[in-house]
């Protein structure tokens, strides 16, 4: 009995703590949804871009909703609750992993998925300069924070040292640290420099948090693994108990 309980505590102590993940994760995904998006309803964001924010809230919802059946099958010692617990879990940690292959095989696709997205920005406006001013803010804000000049090309500016733009894309040689991110432009070649397009900031910056995220998942993976080891042996023991009923 003392095994039991214990047992039976610490796959509380999971599903509550699976439970406040769920929720920060659809907090968060509900925050990028409306409040995000009421930032930028203006400009021109493909839709693809929603895709990881509707996944973090599903995976949210899914989480509150399972740990919430685990939590109340451990503390009632609810034998079916704790099998359905315990096979959706495993089920999902299936697609987890499935998940995870796909976004180790196709990591190498993302500044061609986010190259394209930018090309359909720019195709009904030949450049940025035709953009409304709240696009171009918005653009000159992470140009500065991403050291880059235009989305696939410096030249999706018309002028990138133009009044607008200057400031973001002019590149200063005597910083040596930033040479390699500098390119020659217009005629004067040898005197003039802009940054690198963003596509390839961007493409790094959204890598660097596909890593965070992974590692967020692993955690929560072998969280999963525990909590379902916890869930099967609690059934079990239940089961091999003279008397027990459902």
């Amino acid at each position: 009995m003392a095994k039991d309980q214990m047992i039976r505590t610490v796959l509380i102590v999971l599903n509550v703590i699976f439970w406040l993940i769920g929720a920060l994760f659809l907090c968060a995904g509900l925050t990028f949804r409306f409040e995000y998006y009421r930032m930028i309803r203006g400009y021109p964001i493909s839709e693809e871009m929603y895709i990881p924010v509707f996944c973090l809230m599903a995976l949210g919802a899914y989480l509150m909703i399972i740990t919430f059946c685990g939590c109340c099958g451990a503390a009632s010692s609810h034998k079916c609750m704790l099998t359905t617990f315990a096979v959706v879990n495993g089920l999902m940690l299936l697609v987890q992993i499935v998940v995870g292959i796909l976004m180790l095989v196709y990591a190498g696709q993302m500044k061609i998925w986010i190259g394209d997205i930018f090309e359909r920005q720019l195709r009904q406006r030949t450049s940025l300069e035709r953009f409304d001013e709240s696009y171009k803010s918005f653009l000159i804000f992470w140009q500065e924070h991403l050291t880059c000049c235009g989305l696939n090309s410096k030249d999706d500016w018309r002028d990138p040292l133009g009044s607008e733009s200057r400031a973001t894309c002019l590149c200063i040689l005597e910083e040596p640290e930033r040479d390699r991110e500098c390119l020659p432009h217009g005629e004067n070649r040898n005197q003039i420099y802009v940054y690198k397009p963003c596509v390839d900031e961007f493409s790094a910056f959204v890598g660097k948090y596909m890593y965070v995220i992974g590692g967020i998942l692993m955690v929560i993976c072998i969280l999963q693994v525990l909590a379902i080891i916890g869930a099967c042996t609690l059934v079990r023991r239940w089961r091999d108990e003279e008397g027990y009923v459902m």
